[in-house]
């Protein structure tokens, strides 16, 4: 099979709607959970269902607003961005900092934050909000349960929760040191520690600023010297993920007594219950008695959170997602899941997207036809890309959509089409469609280009009498620039089970919104010179610029590649400023480079019509 890779853009409901969610580890062991006084009660669990069944939205001006089920705003597109409602609050970023309001849209936390992560913790809600800009001479951390309230505040930072305890910072004479605090903000562990890992029941492991690491008894308040383990990580259902000199792993209890014998090549700590570890044969799931809950012959693993584990079978793209005893919990393979949002847990399976449950259930009435990227909230849908959010109601019916259509002229639009015979070819791009079916011939040569460049000949090759070769996923973005837009399409084409290989792949189409006239690179610099051959000097300068400020390495293949004329037909996408190149890699990446057009400007074509369209606002 020949193809080429990309790096796929299928983004998630996050960006600009979703931050960054610490799923902590559901413990099990019932008998090994704190019993510590604590001064309030615990803090309000967030529901599926939002306050006011209102949802988040942008305008067409790319603020944020809340719609409610109709498709109406409810607050006012205010925000550069706004998340979903957990309990009584929402968080939004105004001027940017970030502040949570009430149901009304009135401030209940003032926006002076720079930075918030959400975490969860056995069904309830946590806001981390640091950097608060009214007292930034060290940093500083308030923590607020899902109503906005404020639980505590420090001088320091926060981290990921899990079995009720974050670790938190103390800064004194320029040292750093480490312990742990409940919701409540009452300090559990006194920071003393050089770094601290994730508590689990009433275990973590720190280590000490000798670099001497120690298995914490939380509840005794005492330290154990601990050699062997296999990070600050490694503790989870009173059991220690362990690892010899001769790499193999095993697991010991608390105590100190090996329970687990070291015979896997890899392993990871008991996380939900069970552990994912791995022998010769291939990767299984274990229980804490050592005894496989799922025999060890998949391909590779993941622990997706909340007691859901992926195990991908071996010679296919397809995942078994199973619970902690082993139990299926979706009855057929499943071909991709993207990250736990508002509770749930998006997975596709040959013809659906379903979702499971923080119980590792699957979640009764949830059900959406095969996408990707998709987010349940309350009872809408929405599907985010890299050009704009849908919501949907339960039947497919669009209650609100901007930025994934666009005006291109007075009854025509640019719109997204999704190919997706199976969830093993999902690939997103887009078509014109014009309201007079006669000004669709006019667009057709152009909804063929487009087609070709998202599906080209893959589309008919990824499977082969009847098997499947490879697996297809893509996204695409426009630059839009004057009445010029390029469509950059990304695709990831996957035959890591068969090969493992995993290829991207760029592609473009840059055309005049206004007529649909394609352009090619030529057409943007003077006829008769040879631009293939003028671009090498700015583009080296251009790549050695970016190289220099992201601090890494120059790669000899793209240091030859700008040694010899470029291709006629490089993929391109002219934007306001700057020139964009992609450089099609040996190892299946794509790369690409900016060219400022004040570095080409003696070749520019200032009359030709690509310019021109450029400029064209």
């Amino acid at each position: 099979m020949k193809i080429r890779k990309k790096t796929l853009a299928l983004l998630l409901f996050s960006a600009g709607f979703i931050c960054s969610v610490a799923v902590s580890a559901f413990v099990l062991w019932r008998t090994d959970v704190l019993n510590l006084p604590h001064q309030q009660d615990t803090p309000v669990v967030a529901p599926v269902q939002n306050a006011g069944a209102v949802y988040p939205a942008p305008n067409e001006d790319g603020l944020w607003g809340y719609i409610n089920g109709e498709g109406e705003f409810a607050l006012a597109a205010a925000y550069q961005q706004a998340l979903p409602f957990m309990g009584k609050a929402a968080w939004v970023q105004q001027n940017g900092c970030w502040g949570a309001i009430d149901v009304d849209g009135n401030f209940i936390v003032q926006p002076t934050f720079e930075e918030i992560k959400i975490y969860q913790n056995d069904g309830s809600s946590f806001v981390a909000a640091s950097g608060n800009l009214l007292s930034s001479q060290y940093p500083n951390t308030s923590l607020y349960d899902a109503n906005g309230s404020k639980l505590f505040g420090l001088t320091g930072d926060l981290g990921e929760m899990s079995s009720g305890l974050m670790p938190f910072s103390r800064i004194k004479d320029e040292k750093i040191s480490w312990g742990y605090i409940n919701p409540h903000g009452e300090i559990i562990i006194e920071p003393i520690y050089a770094a601290v890992g994730a508590a689990s029941g009433n275990y973590a492991l720190v280590q000490d600023f000798d670099g001497q690491t120690l298995l914490l008894n939380i509840y005794a308040q005492s330290a154990t010297p601990i050699t062997g383990a296999a990070s600050l990580d490694a503790v989870g259902s009173r059991l220690v993920l362990m690892q010899r000199e001769n790499g193999l792993f095993g697991y010991q209890d608390v105590s100190g007594s090996l329970v687990i014998d070291y015979s896997f090549i890899a392993a990871e700590p008991f996380r939900g219950g069970a552990a994912l570890a791995a022998t010769a044969e291939g990767t299984g799931l274990l229980t804490t008695e050592g005894v496989w809950a799922v025999e060890p012959i998949y391909a590779a693993g993941e622990y997706l959170g909340n007691g859901v584990y992926a195990l991908r079978q071996a010679g296919s793209p397809a995942y078994l997602l199973v619970n902690a005893l082993g139990e299926q919990i979706v009855p057929e393979p499943v071909y991709g899941y993207d990250e736990w949002q508002n509770g749930l847990l998006a997975c596709r399976t040959a013809d659906k997207t379903l979702f499971i449950n923080r119980s590792a259930e699957l979640q009764e009435g949830a059900e959406f036809a095969l996408q990707a990227g998709v987010c349940r909230l309350g009872q809408l849908y929405a599907v985010q890309d890299l050009n704009g959010l849908t919501w949907y109601a339960a039947d497919g019916q669009i209650i609100y959509s901007v930025g994934r259509e666009r005006d291109l002229t007075e009854g025509v639009k640019l719109v997204t089409a999704v190919e997706n015979s199976s969830a093993a070819y999902l690939v997103c791009y887009p078509q014109v469609q014009a309201d007079d079916e006669a000004d669709n011939r006019t667009w057709q040569r152009l909804n063929t280009a487009l087609a070709d460049a998202a599906l080209g000949d893959n589309y008919n090759s990824h499977t082969a009498a009847d098997e499947l070769e490879f697996t297809a996923d893509g996204d695409f973005q426009l630059v839009t620039c004057g009445r010029v837009i390029t469509v950059v399409q990304h695709l990831r084409l996957d035959d890591s089970w068969a090969t493992g290989g995993v290829e991207e792949m760029v592609q473009t189409v840059c055309f005049d919104a206004a007529t649909g006239r394609q352009y090619s690179p030529a057409d943007l610099f003077i006829d008769g010179i040879n631009w293939r051959s003028m671009l090498l000097e700015p583009a080296r300068g251009a790549y050695t610029r970016m190289c220099a400020a992201a601090g890494v390495a120059e790669e000899p293949e793209m240091q030859s590649l700008l040694q010899k004329r470029l291709p006629r037909l490089v993929e391109f996408a002219p934007g306001a400023e700057a020139l964009t190149l992609y450089f099609a890699l040996s190892d299946g990446s794509v790369q690409p480079i900016e060219i400022a057009y004040g570095s080409i400007d003696a070749i520019l074509d200032k009359e030709g019509g690509l310019w021109r369209g450029l400029q064209d606002k």
